[in-house]
């Protein structure tokens, strides 16, 4: 079936996440769907993902209507299978009527040889993860890389570096070091541990950059 578009709605909060791979924001129904994005967009297992990406209709037993139903993404992985995600509160997922929905929809999607996974906001919200995903995509941009940046690259990939020594190299003030670093883990060429706090760790391949109390 054709794609859902979502519109504007009395009762559901719209959201556009803004993709440095997508000409157009991605819009999106609820919170927990905008903070998905940005584990999407920061994950190297993921090639490409879509919200809202197909409708189905399955068949229920002992009625004449179909069962309509749209995955809230559609995730595309490097060397896997794509997968279909469904986006819930945890409290939802423990009623009986969404369990007997999913088990149906699990049946139907596994039929046809599709994968459908269930992501709830107790997950989407663990640790810092949320916090520090939202953090870097401020600062995304599709610029090239800055002089200081390829300085910054070229520092740590000798020896671990502090935010601190970083600074004084470059004689930069330590706030404006950070968002250099944090626009390189946008790209994807810097990363941290992401479930914890900022000023722990931040790596260039297994290269110690941040390390805890120096942010």
């Amino acid at each position: 079936m054709q794609n859902r578009k979502i519109t504007k709605s009395a009762v559901t909060n719209i959201f556009r996440f803004v993709s440095s791979n997508k000409p157009a924001p991605i819009t999106v129904e609820g919170y927990n769907e905008f903070i998905a994005c940005h584990y999407f967009e920061f994950s190297p297992l993921v090639v490409d993902f879509e919200a809202q990406p197909q409708r189905f209709a399955f068949p229920v037993e002992n009625s004449n209507r179909p069962l309509i139903y749209t995955p809230d993404f559609l995730i595309r992985l490097y060397g896997q299978p794509s997968v279909y995600m469904e986006i819930k509160p945890y409290a939802v997922t423990l009623t009986e009527k969404f369990k007997h929905k999913w088990e149906l929809l699990q049946k139907e999607f596994s039929d046809r040889g599709l994968y459908l996974v269930l992501v709830t906001d107790r997950q989407l919200m663990r640790g810092q993860m949320a916090e520090n995903l939202k953090l870097v995509h401020r600062y995304m941009t599709r610029e090239p890389h800055t002089a200081e940046q390829e300085s910054i690259l070229k520092l740590i990939s000798h020896s671990p570096l502090s935010v601190s020594n970083l600074s004084t190299q470059l004689q930069l003030q330590e706030s404006m070091t950070i968002s250099y670093l944090l626009n390189l883990v946008a790209k994807k060429l810097l990363s941290f541990p992401l479930y914890a706090e900022l000023n722990v760790t931040i790596q260039q391949d297994g290269v110690t950059l941040l390390s805890a109390g120096e942010v």
